[in-house]
């Protein structure tokens, strides 16, 4: 009896040891666990400090002035594109500077993509503005038509970029063959966007597929005129009755 009372307490003394053991455990895990919450609560109240500074000046702010400086920067940045004008219609200026200078002015995705093009054709200055926007093909998306000339033997076309994929687009002119009247846009005088309604159609004549709600207008030195227009996956020329 005295022998099996021994071991009951023996057993229950190494009981008290293991359990001693994970108390241990887990009061170091607690501990840890505080160090951990203390440094999030720490970074915590500095992101209240940040959130809150900012906010402070941010507040200060004048709406107004910053509005004011803003039509300044952008009439300064006028004035600038004017006098480089005048001044490359002087000869005044490095063409090397100035083409790049007329690039920059495209919007961010059209200048990204005008790269793609711009070792062989630069933009031309025979018409202002350089580049139009409307809807070109079936889609919703915007897209930019650019006239543009050969870096080598200076024929004059268009490059048109499709809005829903920038790195889609179609060149005619150029040196390109466009219809059967040529490589050549030059006398080229206006360019601009017109709705397909208002196209002139000739009589006696079919009349062009145009499924685009918007075509291109090209107005020439000699009173003529046509419409660019996208068909099956083409860019055709159609002159119109004037």
């Amino acid at each position: 009896m005295k022998t099996y009372t021994n071991f009951i307490l023996l057993l229950f003394l190494f009981s008290c040891e293991n359990h001693k053991q994970e108390i241990e455990f887990y009061q170091q895990k607690i501990a840890e666990l505080d160090s951990i919450n203390l440094i999030l609560e720490n970074k915590v109240k500095e992101g209240d400090i940040q959130i809150n500074t900012l906010k402070g000046v941010t507040d200060k702010w004048d709406q107004e002035a910053l509005r004011e400086t803003n039509e300044l920067l952008l009439g300064q940045f006028r004035t600038l594109k004017m006098d480089f004008n005048r001044l490359s219609k002087k000869g005044k200026t490095d063409p090397k500077i100035f083409y790049p200078f007329l690039e920059f002015n495209l919007p961010a995705k059209l200048y990204k993509s005008f790269q793609l093009l711009s070792d062989t054709y630069r933009i031309s200055l025979a018409v202002n503005p350089f580049y139009v926007k409307g809807h070109f093909n079936e889609d919703e998306v915007e897209d930019y038509a650019i006239f543009i000339e050969n870096i080598e033997n200076n024929k004059q076309g268009l490059a048109v970029f499709m809005g829903g994929d920038f790195e889609k687009y179609y060149v005619f002119g150029a040196g390109y063959e466009l219809n059967k009247d040529g490589f050549d846009l030059n006398g080229t005088l206006a360019l601009s966007v017109t709705n397909t309604a208002n196209v002139w159609i000739k009589e006696d004549e079919p009349e062009p597929v145009i499924k685009s709600p918007q075509v291109i207008y090209i107005g020439f030195t000699n009173f003529s005129s046509s419409v660019a227009y996208l068909e099956d996956e083409k860019l055709k020329l159609y002159w119109q009755a004037d």
